[in-house]
């Protein structure tokens, strides 16, 4: 029996003794494929579903479009992005203009060659992009991370977070985020005791014509700033129009009036064509002269600024009820 339980124990031993040796190999060899994926920066998918790997932090990032120009901007430093959509230079259309300027190249000719020029680890998109385009680059051995353009203020938040993920700033990301949530805590706080019917019907107008489809993210917006969106009240949608007569009928409490305009339009001379014209001079906006400028870097933001959007809605329409603060912008 004493025997037999010394070969048990020397049995056990070289078994033991065999497993480490067996991890030792696998060691030296760099270890199993799991572990090995486990080793890459990033591995996951982007909002479209595309499986996307990134074996280290991407260094050279280039971003297509205004709304992932502006996150981008927000939480990465100037050298890691090699460039930016030419649309982030428009002061007009852009709320990081000035903190573009860090950035030397942008883009506007965003062809995948254009962009393979760049050298990038990492290209930033959107939904909005053409299919082809990003199988384009794709094809070229580019790796693109495409995000969804949210139609929600809600959905701002995803993205952010997202991006901050794939581009090692996820702290960054959760700070940023958190300050958007206390803008957003901040305007609900001063205008949640306003009652639905009593909120404001607000029109915003394009130089073109009305602004504002139902359930996109400027609706969201009034929503969130305690306001009714007229445009959406009255119909309209990506396949349906309103008249100015539907616009009439609403009797709208507040015009919002354009900013940006490629022709050179002016806000001024859009005011007064309001002012004048007859159609107009019964409604209650022009009646009670409440024909504001929200300007467009907010109305046509996809990023965190769209949050800062929901302040600047809410104190352009209900001053008085932030008369204690200047109003200082969360999304820059």
């Amino acid at each position: 029996m004493r025997i037999r339980s010394d070969i048990v124990r020397r049995s056990g031993a070289l078994l033991l003794l065999f497993a480490a040796v067996f991890l030792l190999c696998a060691c030296a060899r760099g270890g199993t494929a799991a572990e090995e994926e486990a080793g890459d920066f990033f591995r996951g998918v982007d909002d479209m579903g595309t499986e996307i790997v990134l074996h280290e932090k991407p260094q050279r990032i280039v971003s297509l479009n205004l709304g992932t120009d502006e996150i981008l901007l927000a939480l990465a430093p100037p050298e890691q992005i090699a460039a930016l959509s030419s649309y982030v230079d428009d002061a007009g259309l852009s709320c990081m203009a000035e903190a573009a300027k860090a950035v030397p190249v942008k883009l506007h000719d965003k062809s995948p060659e254009r962009v393979l020029a760049q050298h990038p680890d990492l290209v930033l998109t959107t939904d909005s992009v053409p299919k082809e385009l990003v199988a384009s680059m794709r094809d070229l051995g580019l790796t693109v991370f495409v995000s969804k353009t949210p139609k929600s203020i809600e959905a701002v938040f995803p993205r952010i977070e997202s991006i901050g993920k794939v581009i090692g700033r996820e702290e960054e990301a959760a700070v940023l985020t958190g300050r958007l949530h206390e803008r957003l805590a901040d305007v609900a706080r001063r205008t949640e005791d306003i009652p639905e019917t009593d909120r404001p019907i607000v029109v915003a107008f394009a130089f073109s014509g009305v602004f504002g489809r139902r359930d996109d993210l400027f609706d969201d917006m009034c929503r969130h700033a305690a306001l009714r969106n007229g445009a959406a009240m009255a119909g309209l949608t990506k396949d349906n129009s309103i008249s100015m007569e539907q616009v009439v009928a609403l009797d709208p409490d507040v015009f919002l009036l354009p900013s940006w305009s490629a022709e050179g339009e002016k806000t001024e001379e859009f005011r007064e064509k309001l002012r004048n014209d007859p159609l107009f001079k019964h409604v209650k906006a022009v009646r009670e002269n409440r024909l504001y400028c929200v300007p467009d870097t907010y109305r046509y933001s996809a990023s965190q600024n769209a949050v800062e959007a929901v302040y600047v809605l809410a104190k352009t329409v209900y001053p008085e009820r932030f008369a204690d603060e200047g109003g200082a912008s969360a999304g820059n």
